[in-house]
């Protein structure tokens, strides 16, 4: 008896789907990857008052944020490497926190800029002065020299797909 999937796909394909393993494919690796970070991101930060109910994703926000003041929505998502509903929840959230302000640009008046508040300000800091232990936690089973390579082989795959 004939599978229907074999039934209706070439033979080149039916092998193609024979050869595959998820576990060898690099979208599963990054994603396996991304939940061992989440996991050591929760361990150093998930204790500590402050931060316990930070993501990833409001770090990102806070630290940019921490780096540059007065940056449109657009230009936040674009340095967070966020869509923009995306974007726009995490913002609600922080600024139903006071880690955030939005106001009108002093520049243009047809323009919000979003700033870190007081709060905000000390928070991001507490984060970027801990987030290298996420690093070394999740970079720990690699040699210095392994560790080096990946971050250039990850910067050049996310240029080559960004820029």
């Amino acid at each position: 008896m004939v599978d229907a999937t074999e039934a209706t796909q070439p033979k080149g394909a039916q092998q193609q789907a024979e050869e595959y393993h998820l576990q060898s494919q690099v979208g599963f690796q990054l994603r396996v990857a991304s939940q061992i970070a989440i996991e050591q991101f929760s361990q150093v930060f998930g204790k500590d008052a402050g931060t316990a109910k930070i993501t990833t994703s409001q770090f990102a926000v806070l630290t940019v944020l921490w780096e540059a003041s007065d940056l449109s929505h657009k230009e936040l998502a674009r340095r967070a490497s966020m869509d923009m509903p995306t974007l726009n929840g995490l913002l609600k959230r922080l600024l139903a926190r006071d880690l955030v302000t939005i106001n009108i640009s002093s520049k243009d008046k047809r323009s919000k800029v979003i700033n870190l508040t007081p709060a905000g300000l000390a928070l991001a800091q507490h984060l970027r002065a801990n987030g290298h232990l996420v690093t070394q936690r999740v970079l720990q089973p690699l040699s210095n020299d392994d560790q080096k390579m990946l971050n250039r082989l990850l910067c050049r795959l996310i240029h080559g797909h960004r820029d």
